[in-house]
């Protein structure tokens, strides 16, 4: 199993818009993509952290190019919203940035009941 670690600060105008995009990607790549899942979180210093979870790399590069172009498997609404995504990363420039951490999944309690 993959996962990757988004870490980002957003304007607070773009907030409600970012959850939008999110939204919509993450359901159709569990839908369509192969994606295990993901989760949205905001922490008290308003550095917004995304985690998503995949089968394996391949699968997730398959769906997600990074800063490249959205791939042209994708529909076109979701290369849409990929891209205005792209272009509130690219908004936020003036703000902190930090690179995505890419992990293999060694082991998995998250879901665990105690």
């Amino acid at each position: 199993m993959f996962a990757v670690i988004y870490r980002f600060k957003l304007k607070q105008h773009q907030e409600a818009i970012y959850k939008e995009c999110w939204d919509k990607i993450v359901n159709y790549f569990l839908a369509k993509r192969g994606a295990i899942g993901s989760c949205l979180h905001k922490g008290k210093d308003d550095l917004w952290v995304a985690y998503s979870r995949w089968p394996d790399k391949e699968t997730r590069d398959a769906s997600w190019p990074g800063d490249n172009a959205p791939s042209h498997e994708l529909p076109n609404e979701i290369r849409e919203v990929i891209l205005k995504m792209q272009a509130i990363k690219e908004e936020n420039k003036d703000l902190e940035q930090y690179d995505e951490i890419c992990l293999d999944v060694v082991e998995d309690r998250l879901l665990c009941k105690q």
